[in-house]
């Protein structure tokens, strides 16, 4: 593909993506929603990770 057929499906797909994104209206999130999130939510410390790699010394 030459370069400015790659600039304009760009620019149609960035055009399309707002234009859907003002068109539609944003759901807000429900109270089961809000439930479920809480749930996997970390119960213990905040901030400590399971794996060596990532945990602080």
């Amino acid at each position: 593909m030459r370069l400015g057929t790659c600039l304009l499906l760009a620019l149609g797909c960035g055009v399309s993506g707002l234009g859907l994104r003002l068109a539609l209206p944003v759901t807000p999130v429900d109270a089961s929603f809000r439930e479920v999130i809480r749930l996997y939510q970390p119960q213990g410390a905040a901030g400590s990770s399971n794996t060596p790699e990532t945990s602080s010394p």
